[in-house]
């Protein structure tokens, strides 16, 4: 594997993976007066501090440099003012202007980390949603920053910042082709009329107002292009002039000097590119998308005459300081809340707040009271002073203002990294109540993680939760303990830690009430972690465990060393190194089935230099709560091992309401880039939500498993090195051209892959407030076909392929298809254009193969009208209805070019073979003698197309 894919990163992404929260970075960055503000760069651990000088140097002229190109791209509208630069605890030598208030890497909208295994040195924003989603953010590596070959190869650094933070920022896509990409190859054909006479014009993938002058060269030989069809091979690339008349894209070959502008209506949009935004927004231009973005939208941030100089700070960080805002209202004796809150709050104290870090207690009723001051973690006498606070000594009414405001004017007042921890079951009853306060809160920097005990707690807390960018959960009553570990380790996210190699990684969790004397279940350790094992048993009473659990280790070795904690009623078992494969646990039981058990068995990374594999999850939400009507939720979950992508992996979402805890909604997520699945192969599946029993508060974990079909793609080609991407001479010899990623999905190669091993992970990804659901009936359209493809032509048939869609958004099976055929591509979208439906299937029983289970295969073969003419390039689109009548919007644009007449009927397959070839053969002779030269020494795209 390679070796930056080893390497450590920043802890906090481990505590964010371990912990399930992926807080949108969006909100903490505002355009106010034309200037962004709150744009934080963030520096991984893995970078040697020994290169702090030149990093940070690197970071301050790149941005600078790329605010003047920034405020030219949007039309003077918008520019870097203010950044942040965050350093690595573990850098102890490097000079800082301030301490962090409450920045972390993982809510970073630039991370500089190592290089990947997939995208090597290449910046790339990692960017989940839709178009006008927010991207997560972007990665930079140190080499591109300092290594002036390494901009040679990716581009201009400036310039590269905005076409990446366009892509962050405002939710818009690349428009340029990639490398053997079905669905955003590098070249595609249109014809053009001329004399009467059908010409095929190819073109280079681009968006550009102007023609760009350039040429067509094999870059195995550095000579002319070999053809397949109609288009370029697969070894063929267009190589631009340097000196072009042509300004835009940034989205598009940004790299050359002129451009430096998007495309919109005043710098025409190529509508017709098959590239990845013209997919993934509608064909609309990139500045259209922008201009809808609230930076933009109503005449916000107008032009302004210049774009003031921006101003750097460099951040440290210091230890979290969390306030535990505990609620001791009596209603917290139902179910047994308040002993579930010690026996949690004890073990998280006791056990999981890293050294170095304080922790403070307020406890409220009616009034609050500070029980322990802002103490610092230092050695087993301060956990344990701290833990035996958290006693089960209730008082009457609840006001969360109450403790919220305590802990803002006195714990944490003035303090940096500071976070609330609240927990409460309630609604308010006594002032001061959370409006009171919220707007203090909100102004004090600090992080809100909200824990909420079952339904009828107060619903702010999901808002200001999200106003303070915390997190937010919901614990069922029925829950024995794991949802609120889950959520106490949510609040974990803002330690600064150290590596990757170091943060503990749930493998195993199981519960259970029942009758049974004996209960025993495996599970595996993988070979990414197995380091300071964990087993905890927790019960909910100590009689109930007849005797010490134990375990058994992959060879039937018991390890029998557990011991019992009265305080917090667990038995933990410690093994150093667990050695990979099937363990097990066994746990000798009363058989009250009144009692319980919770079980949880964590790791860390086997060592240092190899990543765990790990897992991340969260779902789509907002500040008000998700009204499902208009934008349903859509369920994310990461697995990846370090920045490489695990693929084929089973990964199941569990969503729970409030009001029926033990009856989960089961969400397989999809990694294909349909649906909710913005791109395929990138470790990161998805699913909508579409099922939706009430309103209120959902509780949403995820586990990931290897079913036997899961690998880590650690690069999908042996050979990254640096190579110009373009070059001013044309060489007779092979091109040296950069190897770039990743368009609709993410290549892998089964050779340089390695297998995952046996794993299993399970991440909370905290709770969602849903305010509206749609009405009862099939309200919900299929969701679009984005892969439309044309897998052959076999003389009157045309074969397509397509990822299947859902009755319901990707779920389900959907009752039509139309797929539409016209030699005109503006026809296809127009709903009223006659003579451009080629077909209409709704029947299963007729073409079984094309109604089937959301995001699997279709394969069909259709007849070929006798009007389709020969000669020309054809365009097929599709979209699908439910068994309603419900449409989906209609899928990609797929070309084909019918160079053949429809085979008569009877004539047999291998006669129509045999014709096809000898044409073929024949054409590409005439072809090299004739016009090879005047067709492949230039390309062009012909601007005066009305369709632009």
């Amino acid at each position: 594997m390679a070796v930056q894919v080893q390497l450590a990163v920043a802890a906090l992404v481990t505590l964010l993976a371990a912990t399930g929260e992926v807080a949108a970075t969006e909100a903490n960055v505002k355009l106010k007066d034309n200037g962004y503000e709150g744009v934080l760069v963030a520096i991984s651990p893995s970078v040697d501090e020994s290169r702090a000088g030149e990093v940070i140097a690197s970071i301050k002229k790149t941005i600078s440099d790329a605010s003047e190109v920034l405020f030219k791209a949007t039309q003077q509208r918008a520019f870097f003012r203010d950044v942040k630069i965050l350093l690595p605890k573990t850098w102890t030598k490097t000079p800082s202007d301030a301490v962090a208030l409450n920045e972390n890497f993982d809510e970073s909208d630039i991370r500089v980390d190592v290089g990947t295994g997939v995208y090597g040195n290449q910046p790339h924003t990692e960017q989940p949603g839709g178009c006008g989603d927010p991207g997560l953010y972007i990665h930079l590596t140190p080499e591109y920053l300092v290594d002036d070959k390494e901009s040679d190869v990716w581009g201009p650094r400036s310039k590269v910042l905005v076409h990446e933070w366009a892509k962050l920022r405002w939710g818009v896509f690349d428009e340029f082709g990639y490398p053997n990409d079905e669905m955003y190859p590098l070249f595609y054909a249109t014809e053009n009329i001329v004399e009467g006479n059908v010409e095929v014009i190819v073109h280079p993938n681009y968006c550009s107002n102007d023609l760009l002058s350039g040429k067509l060269r094999d870059i195995t030989s550095g000579s002319s292009c070999s053809y397949v069809g109609d288009l370029p091979d697969k070894n063929c690339r267009f190589i631009p002039d340097d000196d072009q008349v042509a300004v835009s894209s940034l989205m598009s070959l940004y790299y050359i000097a002129n451009i430096e502008e998007f495309c919109g209506e005043t710098k025409r949009h190529n509508l017709r590119a098959p590239n990845k935004h013209n997919n993934k927004c509608d064909h609309r231009s990139v500045w259209s998308i922008i201009e809808m973005h609230p930076d933009f939208k109503n005449d916000n941030n107008p032009q302004t005459e210049a774009a003031s100089p921006t101003k750097f700070t460099v951040l440290r960080q210091e230890e979290a300081k969390f306030a535990l805002v505990l609620d001791y209202s009596y209603s917290m004796r139902d179910y047994d809340r308040i002993k579930k809150l010690q026996s949690t709050a004890r073990r998280w104290i006791l056990h999981e707040v890293a050294e170095g870090s304080s922790v403070g207690i307020i406890k409220f009723g009616g009034k609050a009271n500070v029980e322990a001051p802002l103490t610092v973690i230092e050695g087993e006498a301060s956990r344990k002073m701290l833990a035996d606070l958290v006693d089960t000594t209730l008082r009457s009414a609840t006001s969360i203002g109450a403790g919220l405001s305590l802990a803002i004017n006195e714990m944490l007042n003035r303090q940096k990294n500071a976070v609330i921890l609240l927990i409460t079951d309630g609604e308010e009853n006594t002032s001061p109540y959370i409006r009171d306060i919220e707007d203090q809160l909100v102004a004090s920097g600090i992080r809100v993680v909200t824990i909420a005990f079952g339904a009828t707690a107060d619903q702010q807390l999901e808002s200001i939760a999200q106003k303070t960018d915390g997190k937010t959960y919901t614990v069922f009553d029925t829950d024995s303990g794991s949802q609120l570990l889950d959520a106490f380790l949510g609040a974990l996210t803002y330690q600064p830690g150290d590596t990757v190699a170091d943060i503990k990684v749930k493998i195993h969790e199981y519960a259970y009430n029942g009758t049974d004397n004996q209960v025993s279940k495996e599970f595996p350790v993988d070979a990414s972690v197995g380091r300071d094992m964990l087993f905890q048993l927790k019960t909910s009473a100590l009689k109930h465990t007849v005797s010490a659990p134990y375990l058994v280790r992959p060879d039937g070795t018991p390890v029998k060393t557990a011991t019992f904690d009265p305080l917090i009623s667990s038995w933990a078992i410690k093994v150093p190194l667990a050695e990979p494969g099937r363990w097990m646990w066994i746990a000798s039981l009363s058989g009250d089935k009144n009692q319980y058990i919770q079980v949880d068995v964590t790791a860390k990374a086997r060592n240092p230099d190899i990543l765990p594999i790990f897992t991340q999850a969260w779902a789509s939400s907002g500040s008000s709560g998700v009204d499902a009507t208009v934008s349903p939720v859509i369920v994310y979950a990461e697995v990846k091992q370090g920045s490489n992508p695990v693929i084929g992996a089973t990964v199941r979402a569990y969503i729970s309401h409030t009001s029926t805890p033990d009856e989960a909604i089961e969400l397989d997520l999809l990694d294909n880039g349909q649906g909710a699945d913005s791109q395929a192969g990138d470790g990161i599946y998805s699913r909508y939500l579409t099922q939706y029993p009430f309103t209120g508060r959902y509780i949403v974990r995820a586990q990931a498993w290897n079913n036997g079909s899961a690998f880590i793609n650690s690069g999908f080609t042996a050979n990254r090195a640096p190579h110009r991407r373009h070059t001013r001479a044309v060489p007779a010899m092979p091109l040296e051209m950069p190897v770039y990623c990743c368009g609709s999905k993410v290549p892998f190669n089964a050779e340089t892959a390695e297998a995952a091993g046996e794993f299993s992970r399970f991440v909370a990804a905290g709770s969602i407030q849903v305010t509206k659901i749609p009405e009862t009936g099939d309200v919900l359209p299929p969701s679009r076909v984005t892969d439309l493809q044309v897998a052959g032509i076999y003389g009157d048939s045309l074969t397509l392929t397509w990822t299947a869609t859902g009755d319901d958004l990707d779920s389900g099976i959907v009752s039509r298809y139309e797929i539409r055929l016209s030699s005109n591509d503006s026809d296809l979208l127009d709903v009223d254009a006659e003579n451009t439906t080629l077909v209409a299937f709704e029947d299963s029983v007729q073409k079984p193969e094309l109604f089937v289970e959301a995001g699997e295969t279709v394969n069909v073969t259709l007849d070929l009208e006798e009007s389709v003419e020969i000669g020309k390039v054809y365009y097929l689109t599709l979209r699908a209805s439910d068994d309603v009548g419900k449409l989906s919007a209609f899928s990609n644009v797929a070309t084909v070019f019918i160079a053949h007449e429809p085979a008569e009927e009877g004539l047999a397959m291998w006669i129509i073979i045999s014709i096809a070839v000898a044409a073929l053969i024949v054409v590409i002779a005439l072809v090299a003698c004739v016009v090879v030269s005047q067709r492949r020494e230039g390309v062009r795209v012909p601007v005066e197309n009305p369709d632009w």
